[in-house]
């Protein structure tokens, strides 16, 4: 289970406090999980801090959660009318209901209907394959994650970075196949756990890969800067000035 090796080498690159959380679609329940009820958002943090999370329609406790992961229909009808007064006029993340469904009408749709469980792990423990490997990190990390990601193709990320943080953070990157870097929905940062410096970076798990093998040669990894003579002769730079580590 390469995932698993792969676990332990980035948290030690990047100096993560917590573990990267895999996350996987899976038609079957993990192992184990305590089966505790809550929203996704909490689960990003539990799993980080070495919980297994089984997400299902009957576990998830936010209804804009179950539907962002595909878990279950968009509200209609009645649920629909207050989920919107409650985004418009409760966390008054939008300014009226045209603007709210300009943000949901141009962002991805959620993967409805692909699986029973999004299970959330620490990486290192996961039984699954992950489809995202997503980390809780500060603004140099997810800098050293994106260049890493970068370092083969030179393909910038699209990323979306509109919408709830559940869409960013996991319905974007496994509809999109891109990685995401998500500053968080506003109301999500007032849970208990999070730091003003947090951010989430969601890579799927067929890019991490390229990753893992980018850490020996890029200097966002192990490599060290160096700066060719044919460079110093450009700027005139002393050769015996060397870039900091």
């Amino acid at each position: 289970m390469q995932w698993k090796d792969y676990a332990e080498q980035i948290r030690e690159i990047l100096g993560l406090k917590g573990n990267p959380v895999a996350i996987t679609y899976s038609m079957k329940p993990p192992s184990k999980s305590e089966g505790r009820k809550c929203r996704v958002c909490d689960a990003f943090l539990r799993a980080r801090d070495g919980e297994v999370v089984d997400l299902t329609a009957s576990t998830l406790t936010c209804p804009g959660g179950t539907w962002h992961l595909g878990l279950g229909e968009r509200p209609k009808g009645e649920a629909a009318k207050a989920f919107k007064e409650f985004l418009v006029n409760g966390e008054k993340l939008y300014c009226s209901i045209a603007a709210l469904h300009r943000s949901q009408v141009l962002t991805t749709e959620p993967p409805f209907g692909l699986a029973d469980h999004v299970i959330l792990s620490p990486m290192g423990e996961a039984d699954f394959r992950p489809d995202i490997v997503l980390f809780i990190c500060n603004a140099e990390q997810a800098c050293r994650l994106v260049t890493l990601d970068n370092y083969d193709t030179g393909i910038p990320p699209k990323t979306e970075m509109a919408g709830s943080t559940c869409h960013q953070a996991v319905a974007y990157p496994l509809v999109s196949g891109e990685l995401n870097v998500s500053l968080m929905d506003y109301t999500s940062r007032h849970i208990h756990g999070y730091k003003p410096e947090d951010l989430l970076v969601s890579i799927p798990y067929h890019r991490f890969h390229g990753v893992m093998r980018s850490i020996e040669h890029c200097t966002a990894g192990r490599a060290k800067m160096e700066m060719p003579e044919s460079f110093r002769r450009l700027i005139n730079v002393d050769a015996s000035l060397d870039f900091e580590d």
